[in-house]
């Protein structure tokens, strides 16, 4: 599986202190373990077979330059600029997840978020206010604020997927809503055709579908497997509008 990867945009370069990092590691599971090297930490999590190994290091914004602009295309709401992004937030810190072979997508979602909330607690209360999380698997930039927010209104899938709106299948009036970020997890994204029904809608009934998904809930309505209609390429559910109730 390729690296799960949240890029941390902060005002400024930090010093990140292994052994306190570790600690905190250490106060949500006691038996973590951490590899230094290649100016990388990395924290091997036990699973019930091969460890995942979560590293963090530093990076230049501009490293990932590609998946930013998609984030700034899918993240609606935002209205910064990149180049005000990069003034105000010159250095980066990575959070990469490996996974050595598929395990349960909760339990690998929570084994970053543990990393990833152990990295942003070592911040002081300056680089918490600026900082920009990039969510590469998801398309999408977070303030802290709101990547909290989707962390208590959806449960820990919430920052990691995206819900895209976008006139794509070329009808007239007919809109693509789709999910980004759960087929980086192990689970099929979701995607419907819609026309004449609210957008914010169907963005909040599709939030509120991922959560039921994530926790083994059924959907509640038909749905078809097929291949994704809108990039990136990756397995998706195309649900049954007509039996979507909004």
């Amino acid at each position: 599986m390729a690296p799960y990867t949240v890029q941390i945009l902060i005002p400024r370069a930090v010093q990140i202190e292994p052994l306190a990092l570790l600690r905190r590691m250490r106060a949500w599971r006691s038996d973590v373990g951490l590899v230094r090297g290649d100016g990388r930490l990395t924290f091997r999590i036990p699973t019930n077979d091969l460890p995942l190994l979560v590293s963090v290091f530093e990076a230049a914004p501009e490293a990932y330059a590609a998946p930013l602009c998609d984030a700034l295309t899918w993240t609606p709401w935002w209205h910064e600029r990149w180049d005000d992004i990069a003034a105000r937030c010159p250095a980066s810190i990575i959070v990469e997840m490996q996974v050595q072979r598929p395990i349960h997508y909760a339990s690998m979602l929570l084994a970053f978020l543990a990393t990833l909330d152990a990295v942003l607690a070592s911040l002081d209360e300056e680089d918490h206010h600026g900082a920009v999380l990039h969510w590469i698997p998801a398309q999408q930039l977070l303030t802290l604020e709101r990547y909290r927010a989707l962390r208590i209104d959806h449960g820990p899938c919430g920052p990691a997927v995206n819900v895209r709106i976008a006139n794509a299948t070329g009808r007239p009036g007919e809109l693509l809503a789709d999910t980004v970020g759960l087929a980086e997890l192990g689970l099929p994204d979701l995607q419907l055709a819609f026309r004449g029904r609210d957008p914010g809608e169907v963005m909040l009934r599709l939030r509120l579908m991922v959560r039921s998904m994530f926790v083994g809930d059924r959907l509640e309505c038909g749905w078809i497997e097929e291949a994704s209609f809108f990039p990136p390429e990756r397995d998706a559910l195309t649900l049954q509008l007509d039996e979507l109730a909004c």
